[in-house]
């Protein structure tokens, strides 16, 4: 009796198994997509593309998923039409159970900005990117005769040591490069320009100008120089 109530018991569990996939197909591919849901995760340090932004590509396209089945819309073709946006690097898309396609994207993060013959950002992967967006960023400048590989290679870590210093990273304003490599930069205060020279031994440069700006300046003020020079190993020259 056992053995025929156990036959009779798993013989009703597959007859179940069977119409529940015959009768009730999965709900979730009969779903349809209620509503879009774009999260930009750092917006609030900038704002390079909108929410607006991404649907009016995305429609344009004819990716939005709103009041498409589940099973006609594939998040890997949304998460790719993300990836296109060139001031994006990072782009995840799923679905719901309660009928949302969720895209989550991220920005790239400018490090360096470039303004010349060319007008261009280095990301903090040190690639490049447009700067033609309605945002601007606040980051080193670099002006005059710059290169792609100059910008992504001596500059980039010139500027991310700068940057990393807090006296520096306030002090100054521009770095300009001119035609014959040689570095001038300009400060947030004083009238003068710094010669830098060729960029070598920066830290030793500007560890001797700190030093002269918390002597020298102190006693004499900005205003008598309009060259400070560092081109000359171990002085600061300061020209009126």
């Amino acid at each position: 009796m056992k053995i025929v109530l156990t036959s009779v018991g798993a013989t009703l569990v597959c007859a179940y198994v069977v119409g529940a996939i015959v009768f009730f197909p999965d709900h979730k591919q009969e779903q349809v997509c209620q509503r879009l849901d774009i999260q930009i995760s750092d917006s609030g340090k900038r704002q390079f593309v909108s929410d607006k932004d991404l649907r009016t590509m995305l429609r344009g396209k004819g990716l939005m998923p709103e009041n498409k089945p589940f099973n006609e819309i594939e998040t890997q073709v949304l998460e790719d039409a993300a990836m296109n946006v060139e001031v994006l690097s990072e782009a995840q898309c799923y679905k719901t159970n309660s009928g949302t396609v969720s895209l989550n994207v991220r920005q790239r993060e400018p490090r360096l900005r470039v303004i010349g013959a060319e007008n261009y950002y280095v990301d903090s992967e040190r690639k490049i990117m447009p700067a033609s967006y309605k945002t601007a960023c606040r980051v080193p400048v670099v002006t005059g005769s710059i290169t792609h590989e100059m910008a992504q290679n001596e500059f980039f870590d010139f500027a991310m040591w700068l940057d990393d210093h807090s006296f520096w990273s306030a002090q100054i304003e521009q770095i300009n490069v001119k035609p014959n490599k040689e570095v001038e930069l300009i400060p947030r205060v004083g009238g003068h320009v710094i010669l830098l020279g060729q960029l070598a031994d920066y830290e030793q440069k500007l560890a001797k100008l700190q030093v002269f700006y918390d002597e020298g300046f102190s006693k004499v003020g900005w205003l008598p120089y309009r060259e400070v020079d560092l081109r000359y190993k171990g002085q600061v020259v300061g020209r009126k």
